[in-house]
């Protein structure tokens, strides 16, 4: 087979019809399927609200939670890079497609206990080439309380616009790359204020 004819990465259609266990996800890492641990309750509540609130707050936006985004594709249209962020933000395509070619307007990654440093800098290192916009980060504290990053792609780095934990408003204000976005950390388990 010459090399031209060889296949660089994994199709769209043999990512999407890969199947892993209960409890895991398969993203493309090198060319290559990978299987990846998935989070529990918590950390797809946070997900599904986030979500929601993107929906609600980004006229336009639809998001998926999870989302299927192929981040490098090869010449052939094979998929090099292939994530699957708990959160993916962009236009009506979300509904039609089943994985996103293009850069979304947002992603968000709520990392878990298991989540190790190096896989969480591969993973923003891998979306700020890609030039997302927006990322935002979650997780649940030691003390049962959410904590949200929200970070901007300042081009050769993330840059911290604000942070949030528990009871505390994370305000984003519009500007030329979002639309303002607002929420309090704690209310995306439902443990907010009432």
């Amino acid at each position: 087979m010459s090399l031209s004819a060889a296949r660089l990465g994994v199709a769209l259609a043999t990512w999407t019809s890969a199947t892993a266990e209960v409890g895991q996800r398969i993203e493309v890492v090198d060319g290559e399927l990978v299987v990846k641990k998935v989070g529990g309750n918590p950390h797809h509540r946070i997900a599904t609200r986030l979500a929601l609130a993107f929906e609600e707050q980004w006229p336009g936006s639809y998001a998926a939670a999870p989302g299927n985004w192929a981040i490098t594709l090869a010449p052939d249209g094979s998929v090099l890079s292939g994530r699957i962020p708990d959160v993916l933000v962009d236009g009506p395509a979300l509904n039609e497609d089943p994985v996103c070619t293009e850069v979304p307007r947002a992603a968000v990654e709520v990392w878990s206990p298991g989540n190790t440093l190096a896989e969480m800098n591969e993973k923003r290192s891998e979306y700020l080439k890609a030039h997302l916009p927006v990322l935002l980060e979650a997780y649940l504290t030691a003390e049962q309380q959410v904590h949200l990053e929200w970070l901007d792609n300042a081009g050769h780095s993330w840059r911290t616009a604000a942070t949030a934990v528990g009871e505390t408003l994370l305000d984003i204000p519009a500007s030329d790359a979002h639309p303002a976005f607002r929420v309090v950390p704690n209310d995306l388990l439902g443990r907010g204020r009432s």
